[in-house]
This record gives structure tokens, sequence and C-alpha cells, in this order.
């Protein structure tokens, strides 16, 4: 028997196959009253097919590169179910949806506990997942946000036509997308001069009215603003001739190979990027995840013109990258010639210290067992240094001794004692109350790039005479067996004292009390120095809930003369991509001037991390916990020194 096969929606598969077939049975006598059935009934299937399409789940991605349908975005918890879903077609680009930007957040705050659910919903081709999440952060969206399906896009079910306009869903006995009971204008804005002030709240009412179990006065609203355009069109004539061995290969040995070859955690968990036979087979898959900007994985920008030079180590493809991999599967990955391959890396041993040979070794002593189903915990170790003089490092790193249970490492400097400390004991007294008087010389994260760090000439770190390195382990059980872990410290001294000492100031946010299915938590914090400063690098961290994490240098803060400017945005923050963003030229802050952060946590369930929306969470070192603290690496310097040099 023949099969629909192929790609494209199914009248147009179903067309194919019948004129296949026609093609080789129609000379055939005794087939041609069997083919006059099939041409008379062919309109009844195409409906039924296209009926079958329009009616099929969409499948929306959220801004951590997360899928779900729409039956999925409902409330079903006990302390709290859903009534309706509030629908709002977004575009990047479309000026008049950021205007409403205000009045749909007040909107969601009065009528959440009514069970109304506001979703954005971007439509529109030309938008990926980073410039949404972008979006989200810069317009303040407190409500989630999700990019339509292509393929069966869910703003054409809903009979949304226009960015914005909206639908109202009735979804109190289950998701049925005939159960529309509003759709049209938000507030009847026109875009216009003269009609600006003739507002009409036609979505209040009609929420109003189906609360109270009415029909609304109007069902329907004509929308007007920027239509949707779901495909993105992009000139691709520049790239014809592209071929895997010649322009794909090295593309993928540059961004991707670091991670994606055999006994990495990409080839683990995905693919090793070896062969033209895998790229090739992944390609589709691929060009999503590139064309989101979800891979290769990088997730802050900071602003161009606060003089900076941008950000080091930033792994992102060009958009003339995209369209050069989009070119090349649409034209059926073609290979090329072999002899045009570039030349295979030679990776480092992974038993070789990335600093060079160390003068200096430190490995746990024994060891340590983590339990499988055992909460995050934490294991410290003393290095007894105790150096009469003060000693410099050049550079220093940090190595898990098992990837699947070490969570972070930190070497932490602290003063000698031959007290033996508890965990806790030892916490108290390296991060004091607050935490903010942890001195830190080295962290191993996976996957950020300062975990092995050589300093460049002139620039070390400080380990003060009379003070001892501790050992600091966060380790996560794997939940399936019983782990094994030795983790080890490599450093090499600096042969001389630097002119430029670099030190890691940790900043910490206590005061974290997230309540059950809060969507958008917000902190802000003011971060100052006691002296000038230039600083280098710095790394926000959060646990699951954290959902994004921006950065402002502000000069007289909290003045009527306050001056803000970007240093760095997170928005899309990810517990698992935790990262120290670098900078080309170090950032100047004077003393009394302050860093200001605006972070934002989201314990609802549309955070796909979020272990259980219904807890009430605060601060705490276990993952299931929350944290909001800034790493700085930094030089203290005197502005006043440098002026009068000139």
């Amino acid at each position: 028997m023949d099969r629909l096969v192929g790609a494209g929606p199914l009248p147009g598969r179903l067309a194919g196959w019948i004129a296949s077939k026609a093609r080789r049975d129609w000379t055939r006598p005794s087939h041609i009253g069997r083919w006059i059935a099939v041409v008379a009934i062919f309109p009844l299937l195409l409906v039924d097919a296209v009926l079958a399409a329009s009616t099929a789940s969409p499948t929306l991605t959220g801004r951590w590169g997360d899928v779900r349908m729409p039956q999925q975005l409902i409330y079903e918890y006990t302390s709290k179910k859903t009534r309706a879903l509030v629908v709002v077609a977004f575009s990047t680009k479309c000026p008049l949806a950021k205007r409403l930007v205000p009045t749909l957040n007040k909107l969601q705050k009065k009528y959440d506990s009514e069970g109304v659910q506001f979703i954005a919903l971007f439509p529109s081709g030309r938008d990926d997942l980073w410039s949404i999440a972008k979006y989200a952060v810069e317009t303040d969206v407190i409500f989630p946000v999700y990019k339509d399906d292509v393929t069966t896009p869910w703003h054409e079910q809903l009979g949304l036509k226009t960015t914005p306009s909206v639908a109202v869903l009735d979804v109190g006995e289950g998701y049925d997308i005939k159960r529309v009971v509003y759709r049209g204008q938000i507030d009847g804005m026109w875009a216009g001069d003269g009609g600006a002030k003739r507002k009409r709240d036609y979505l209040v009412s009609a929420l109003d009215s189906f609360l109270n179990g009415k029909l609304p006065a109007l069902a329907e609203t004509a929308a007007t603003g920027c239509n949707i355009t779901k495909t993105a069109y992009c000139d691709l004539s520049a790239f014809q001739e592209v071929t895997y061995y010649r322009d794909i290969a090295p593309l993928v040995q540059q961004r991707c190979a670091s991670c994606h070859r055999e006994g990495e955690a990409g080839a683990e968990l995905f693919a090793a990027f070896d062969s033209y036979d895998t790229v090739a087979s992944v390609s589709d898959v691929m060009l999503d995840r590139i064309e989101n900007r979800l891979m290769p994985p990088w997730h802050g920008y900071t602003d161009p013109k606060n003089g900076l030079g941008g950000l080091k180590h930033d792994v992102r493809l060009s958009d003339r990258q995209i369209k050069m991999f989009r070119a090349w599967v649409e034209l059926g990955c073609p290979p090329g010639d072999e002899g045009d391959a570039p030349q295979e890396l030679t990776w480092p041993d992974p038993q070789d210290w990335q600093i060079g040979t160390p003068d200096f070794v430190f490995a746990m002593p024994e060891p340590y067992t983590v339990p499988k189903d055992r909460l995050d915990e934490y294991q410290f170790y003393r290095v007894a240094t105790n150096f009469p003089e003060d000693r410099y490092i050049q550079a220093i790193e940090l190595r898990p001794g098992n990837k699947a249970i070490v969570h972070h490492i930190g070497a932490i400097v602290g003063p000698a004692s031959a007290d033996t400390l508890s965990s806790n004991q030892a916490m108290l007294k390296l991060y004091g109350l607050t935490g903010d008087r942890v001195k830190k010389i080295g962290d191993y994260i996976a996957g950020d790039p300062f975990n092995a760090r050589t300093y460049p000439d002139g620039y070390a770190l400080k380990l003060p005479a009379g003070h001892d390195i501790f050992f600091e382990m966060h380790y996560t059980p794997t939940g399936k067996t019983e782990e094994q872990d030795v983790s080890q410290m490599a450093i090499r001294w600096a042969v001389s004292k630097p002119e430029h000492v670099i030190e890691t100031q940790v900043f910490n946010r206590k005061d974290i009390r997230l309540r059950q299915h809060d969507m958008h938590y917000e902190k802000v914090n003011y971060y100052q120095f006691e002296s000038d400063v230039l600083i280098y690098a710095l790394a926000p961290h959060m646990h699951y809930r954290g959902k994004d994490f921006t950065l402002y240098k502000v000069e007289n803060p909290q003045t009527d003369k306050e001056r803000r400017e970007l240093v760095v945005c997170v928005p899309a923050y990810h517990f698992g991509w935790q990262r120290t963003y670098e900078f080309q030229k170090p950032l100047r802050l004077k003393a009394g001037d302050a860093l200001m952060s605006v972070t934002h946590f989201d314990n609802s369930h549309y955070n796909p991390n979020n272990p259980d929306p219904e807890a009430l969470v605060q601060y705490g070192l276990k993952s299931e916990q929350e944290m909001l603290n800034l790493r700085v690496k930094f030089e203290a310097v005197d502005f006043g020194l440098e002026e009068g040099a000139e």
C-alpha cells in the first residue's frame, strides 16, 4: 500500500498522492471507474483534511525554548484554577502593541484572583525567541510570552489578524477552541490623533460580563493595528553555492564542536557534530535552535554605546551566518567537495590543566559519597596555606571530579585556623550573616569560561598572609544512584607583586519571599563600593525561579540628577547556563555611584524550570529555594590620581 509521505499540509500531500497514482493507473481501462469515484469524493476528503488541520493543537514555544500546547496553559491546581485565557497578539515590531503593555499589566493584576490569565502570543515569523524575551524585559510584560506555531498557528484558530488584538477563551470546563467569548480590540484606542481620547473598554466589559455569567454586549469588534505576517522572508541569493565541507563544517567547528563532541555534554544530550551525515540528519532541529538564538547558548547582552566594547566570549551567530545555514538546509544540505573540509581540530586532553603546569594542586583528601536522593548539600575543605607573606595568584582552575553531581565549586579566602568546622559553621564564618563578607578567588560553574582563568601579565589575585583557602563544594544528587567525587584546584603563582590586584565582591539579597504562582516577582538592588573601581567582569546568580536580570550603572543614585546606563541584561535567565560576563573594556564606577539591578523571578507553572509552583519560596542555599547575588571582579583604583597624572 502507498503511504502519504513528505512535508507540508495534509491537503497538498493528499492531492500529490492522488496525482501520482492517477498517472500510473489512468491508462488502465479497468481502473477508470475507480478514479472517477476518487475524483468525485476528493473535495470531501479535502474539506475533512482542512478541518482536521484547523483544529489540531498548536505547539507554542516559551522564552526558555520550552514547548506546550494551549491546553497546557490552563492552571489546574488546588490553589489556583483558570477560568479564562486572554490571548493578546503581540509583535516586537508593532509600536501599537508596545503602548498597551502598561494597560494589559494592570488588567492581569486586576483579574488574576478571578482566574483570568493573560498570554502574550507572538505570531510574526520575524520574531525569534531571543527578541521576544528581550522585548518582554524592556517593556516589562508581566505575563507569559510565547512564540506561535508556524505550521498550526494558534492565532489563526483564534481569529486574530492584527497586533494588538485579543481573544478571550472560556476554559472553565476545559480547553475548547470554539469557546471564544470575545475577539477584537482591547480598549478602542485609535492610532490617529482625534480619536485617541475616545477610549472604550471593550476587553474589560467582556471580562466583567463573562465573570458574571453573562454574554458580552459586543462579542466581536474590528481590531486595528499591524497585520500579522507569520512568514519571515529573507534574501538568500548570496548563499546558493553553500556546501557543508566548505561553509558549514568550519562554522560547526568554531561555534558548536567544543560541546557537541564525544565526551562532552552536547554529545551526550543530543549529538556529536563530527560528520556530514550527523549534521545533515539533524539540520532541521539545528536551524530551529539557531534561528531562535537558543544555540549556541549565550544569554546576555550589553548596550553597544556604553563604552565597554561588548562582551568577551560571545558565541552568538551573526545574521549572515544564520542565513547561510538556512540556505544550506533549504538547498537540501549539499555536501560539496570533501577536499574543502577544514583541518580537524585537536582537543586538549581532559586530564591536562587548562592553565598550564600548576605550581600547586589541591585534591579532596578522600572521595565524598553523595546519596542518590538527599537534597542539595555543601561540604567545605580547608587548604592550609597560611603563608607568612602575601602571595599572588596568576592563574587558577577548579575541576570537578564528577560533573553529574557537582553543581558548583568555590575557592574562598579566610583567616587561617586549625578549628574543625561543620558546613554550617564554615558557611557562617566565610560568608557572614548577609553573605557580603565572602572573598572568592575562583569558581567552577558548568559552562562558564571563568572556570579556568589565567590573568594577563601585571594582573593577579591576592592571597593575604595568614589566610587559608577553603574549598566549597555544592552537590546535587542524581536521584538514580550514589555517586562519588574527588574535585581538584590548581594554582600558578605570579613571579612578582602585580601592578593590578583583582578582587571579587559578592553582593547578596536575602529578603526573598515568592508567593504561590507569582509570575513576576521583582527585586531592585543598589550595589556600591568604598572606592573608585574598574569592573572587569560580573556574574548574576539565582536558582530555578530566576526569570531575568538587568544591571545598570547609576550616576548620582536616587537623586534628581540620577542617570542610568545599561551594563548587561539577561532576558531569559537559566539556572543551567550560569555565566560570568566579561567586558572588552572595564566599567569605570566612581565611589558614590552605584550598580543597580532589576531582577524578576517566576514561581508560576509557566516557568519550565520551577519545581513547585504551589510552594512559598524564601532565601536559601538549596536549589529549590532562591538566591539573588552578584559576583563582581574588580580593581580598586583612584580616578583622582589618573586625572592628576594627566
